[in-house]
């Protein structure tokens, strides 16, 4: 029995197989290493398409809503409403006379947890902080009543010196100031007309007594004539008193059917202020140019005789001791 030895049979296009066995597996390699890639991205961490979409539209949301919430005067209405804030009804400019008690009103709303202080500019000196003062002058006190929106500071016996600018603070973050300008005017008296005032007898005598400088009208205004004060002598005069224009008060003294025993000197004294006096004479015939010039010579003539009363006090005195 004869053998014959197996062979693997040779096909005619054996050349071409091994090549599509190649694409094959590199092909299923590839598809591996793709799932393998997509599997490694989903894995780190990389959101899916629609995830995306979804942040995407939260985000687009908020910031439209912040848009129209910055657009909405109600949204700021808000936050001004829970922020300390100055009332802007107090006065910015006060005016006061020397020795009037003053209070400078500062007035905050939505005060919360922070404190007021007051600061003088002059010299940045902190006079108080709610209701503690910090300045060794009791002229200065904080004037807070609990319960109100009000810290005032309260100044008394106003000088001259006191005169500048005074900042309200409040300590929220940041500082907010409200600032108020203190004038303190020293009164000043002044009777109108010609000094001396010369009269005829019989006429009247009419005298206007202005106080400048007075933001309040004076309490009182007394007249004196001579020594002797004049208010209640109504049987033939009259004293007014009122407020006038730019800080200013006047008192006038109206006496009819004037008389020499009327002439001397008239003194307007108001509570707040310096007296000033008016010298007033009759005519008797003669002209205040000629009484003028008499008085002058009688002044002269008394100047005369006291220079000669000193030189002999001078001289006898030497005299004695030689």
């Amino acid at each position: 029995m004869s053998y014959r030895e197996s062979r693997p049979t040779v096909v005619a296009n054996g050349k071409g197989r091994p090549w599509a066995l190649c694409v094959t597996n590199v092909g299923k390699i590839a598809g591996v290493f793709l799932c393998l890639f997509a599997l490694n991205k989903y894995v780190e961490g990389d959101p899916p398409q629609d995830e995306l979409f979804q942040r995407d539209f939260n985000w687009q949301f908020r910031r439209k809503r912040m848009t129209s919430l910055s657009n909405n005067s109600n949204y700021w209405l808000l936050v001004q409403s829970t922020s300390p804030s100055f009332d802007p009804s107090p006065s910015k400019n006060i005016t006061t006379q020397i020795g009037q008690t003053v209070y400078l009103h500062c007035m905050v709303n939505n005060l919360g947890d922070k404190t007021v202080s007051w600061i003088r500019r002059r010299d940045l000196h902190l006079l108080s902080v709610g209701t503690e003062t910090y300045i060794n002058e009791e002229r200065f006190s904080a004037a807070h009543v609990e319960g109100t929106n009000d810290w005032p500071l309260q100044i008394k016996y106003p000088q001259l010196t006191d005169t500048g600018l005074y900042e309200c603070q409040v300590s929220s973050d940041p500082k907010i100031s409200f600032f108020v300008k203190l004038n303190v005017l020293e009164p000043k008296t002044e009777i109108l007309g010609t000094r001396p005032l010369y009269v005829k007898t019989g006429t009247s005598i009419n005298l206007t007594c202005v106080i400048s400088d007075s933001p309040e009208p004076p309490i009182f205004v007394f007249w004196y004539h001579n020594d002797r004060m004049i208010n209640y002598d109504t049987d033939r005069g009259k004293i007014s008193l009122q407020k006038g224009e730019e800080d200013a008060a006047i008192s006038t003294l109206y006496i009819k059917d004037a008389q020499p025993t009327d002439s001397g000197n008239y003194t307007c004294g108001p509570s707040n202020s310096d007296a000033t006096s008016i010298s007033v004479f009759f005519l008797n015939g003669e002209n205040p140019a000629a009484i003028q010039r008499d008085a002058s010579v009688s002044r002269a003539s008394s100047g005369d005789h006291l220079k000669i009363l000193e030189f002999f006090l001078l001289v006898f005195p030497w005299y004695l001791l030689r």
